[in-house]
C-alpha cells in the first residue's frame, strides 16, 4: 500500500500544524537532566510556532506540557489550526487528548511522511544545541 504524502502547498497558514521531536538524541543538562525537543511547526509555511522541553525519562508529556505547548503555538500564529500531525510511532494520547479538546483532528502518519517536512528544523536545532556536531 503507497503511503499518502503532506503536501504544504495543499494547505493554507495555520490550516494543519505538525507535532515532532527536534532532538535524534536528549538534550543533556548538568542540573536538570536530559530532555528531548517537541516543537510545533505550521504545515503550509514551515514555520516554528512553539516548542516544549519534556524530561527524556516521561512517555509522553504530559497533559499540562501539552496544553501549554498548543497555547504557544496558537499565540504565535494567532488562531487554530483545523488540523494536528503526530507521528504515529510516537505515544502522544495526552497531547492528542488537548488537542481534541481544543477542536482539532487529529492524524497520525508515519514519521517517512513527516521526517521530509521536518527535516531541516531537526538539522537546524542539532547544529545549535552541538555546536555543529552530530547529536
Amino acid at each position: 500500500m503507497r503511503e499518502l504524502s503532506i503536501d504544504p502547498k495543499e494547505f493554507e497558514p495555520n490550516e494543519a500544524w505538525l507535532l515532532f521531536q527536534l532532538n535524534d538524541a536528549p538534550v543533556r543538562t548538568e542540573a536538570d537532566g536530559d530532555f528531548n525537543a517537541l516543537a510545533i511547526m505550521d504545515v503550509a509555511t514551515g514555520l516554528l510556532l512553539g516548542m516544549e522541553l519534556i524530561s527524556s525519562s516521561e512517555d509522553e508529556p504530559s497533559e499540562f506540557a501539552s496544553r501549554k505547548l498548543l497555547a504557544s503555538a496558537e499565540s504565535e500564529a494567532g488562531r487554530r489550526p483545523q488540523q494536528l500531525f503526530i507521528d504515529s510511532a510516537v505515544k502522544m494520547a495526552q497531547m492528542a487528548a488537548a488537542a481534541n479538546a481544543l477542536g482539532l483532528e487529529v492524524k497520525a502518519e508515519p514519521a517517512s511522511i513527516l521526517d521530509s517536512l521536518t527535516q531541516e528544523a531537526r538539522e537546524g536545532f542539532a547544529a545549535h544545541v552541538s555546536g555543529g556536531r552530530k547529536q
